[in-house]
């Protein structure tokens, strides 16, 4: 793909009439604290900041589009430990409750972002070390769709994970700007501030990220006793995403067509199968427990495969219906699981582990619950 810099920000806002009607979505339970911080208005809370000139306000029927994402590739990337959540919220969304984003166009600081997220569930969200997105069809014609802007982040020692909140700062990369990122999660909020770097000073940029969580109301410590040191990049990362996926069955575009959610359990991969076209295995202490894959031939279409094993206990993952049966031998439980792949191929997964090793059972279904297929 053709790599596209960006010297200056340019956004083009485009302005739709938008009016919510869908009532169906999931109900949202408010934390007291967050209803409080936020006065369940992430918009006009983000607003409090210590900017000006917005590009992003919006009457209340209108939607605003931009660039935003080119422009910062890195812009509300979130993950879960699994993967990365999905910013599209809609009425079938369970993971995303509401989600803000205010640009600015600061005439002291430049093109700027804070966005505030609000998850249905308490769960731990990390960011990524790097970023990737395509342009953006609307803003640049269909070459635009070639063109790829990247972003990288760098951890600082301005870090820190409590039972009730989690922050860092973060130094962020993208095109040729720098910026500092602050992050924070306090349960279900998610926030985010990038400010640019001026010239080379960063604790400029740094005391303007504390101004903006002043005016917030947000509480965090680690922010107010940063030094200058704290604020320079760290070796050895800890906070970042880890991919938990195992690439396998590598493609004719060179990429791997399956993936297996091991690399967060005790299975290994063996580099001699002894089964199977990968193997993996690991001993419990209560005893073996393997898994291993075959890719095999059907004369079916999905939706008749699917048909075929719709009576079997079943897990969807995205658009992946994945069916499986076990059943006690002996002292194990032996089991397989089938997923149809594309051109009348289906992946099995065979597998095994200890009769009443509920934390083997736990591993071997946490593979099979996210099997994940690249089917085009």
């Amino acid at each position: 793909m053709r790599m596209k810099s960006i010297q200056f920000l340019l956004f083009f806002v485009i302005l739709f009439m938008f009016t919510a009607c869908n009532s169906s979505k999931k109900s949202f339970s408010w934390d007291k604290e967050v209803a409080e911080l936020t006065g369940k208005d992430l918009e006009e809370w983000l607003r409090k900041a210590p900017f000006s000139n917005e590009i992003t306000k919006t009457d209340k029927d209108e939607f605003v589009v931009t660039n935003a994402k080119q422009v910062f590739p890195f812009i509300a990337g979130y993950y879960s430990p699994i993967q990365e959540i999905n910013q599209m919220k809609d009425v079938e969304d369970t993971v995303i409750y509401d989600h803000a984003e205010i640009i600015y166009k600061d005439p002291t600081w430049g093109d700027l972002f804070l966005t505030a997220t609000l998850l249905h569930n308490d769960e731990e969200v990390y960011l990524s070390e790097s970023y990737s997105e395509s342009g953006d069809a609307l803003f640049g014609g269909t070459d635009a769709l070639f063109d790829s802007y990247s972003a990288y982040l760098h951890e600082t020692a301005v870090k820190a994970k409590h039972p009730t909140y989690k922050t860092g700062v973060y130094w962020a990369d993208a095109a040729d700007k720098s910026f500092l990122l602050g992050f924070y999660q306090k349960g279900q909020l998610l926030f985010e501030v990038a400010v640019p770097i001026k010239g080379s000073d960063t604790l400029a940029t740094f005391n303007k990220l504390l101004e903006v969580k002043k005016s917030l109301g947000l509480q965090i410590p680690e922010w107010d006793k940063a030094s200058f040191a704290d604020l320079q990049v760290v070796e050895t990362p800890s906070t970042f995403w880890k991919d938990p996926y195992y690439g396998l069955y590598l493609g004719e575009h060179l990429i791997d067509e399956v993936y297996l959610k091991v690399k967060d359990t005790p299975l290994t991969l063996q580099k001699t199968p002894v089964k199977g076209d990968y193997y993996f295995t690991y001993n419990s202490g209560k005893g073996k427990v393997e898994l291993y894959t075959q890719l095999k031939p059907t004369d079916q279409q999905e939706p008749e495969f699917n048909k075929d094993h719709d009576k079997l206990p079943m897990y969807q993952n995205l658009a992946h219906k994945i069916y499986f049966d076990e059943k006690k031998n002996g002292a194990q439980v032996e089991g397989i699981a089938k997923v149809y792949f594309k051109n009348n191929k289906f992946l099995e997964i065979s597998y095994q582990y200890p009769e009443g090793d509920e934390e083997a059972k736990k591993v071997i279904h946490g593979v099979l619950k996210y099997v994940k297929l690249l089917k085009f």
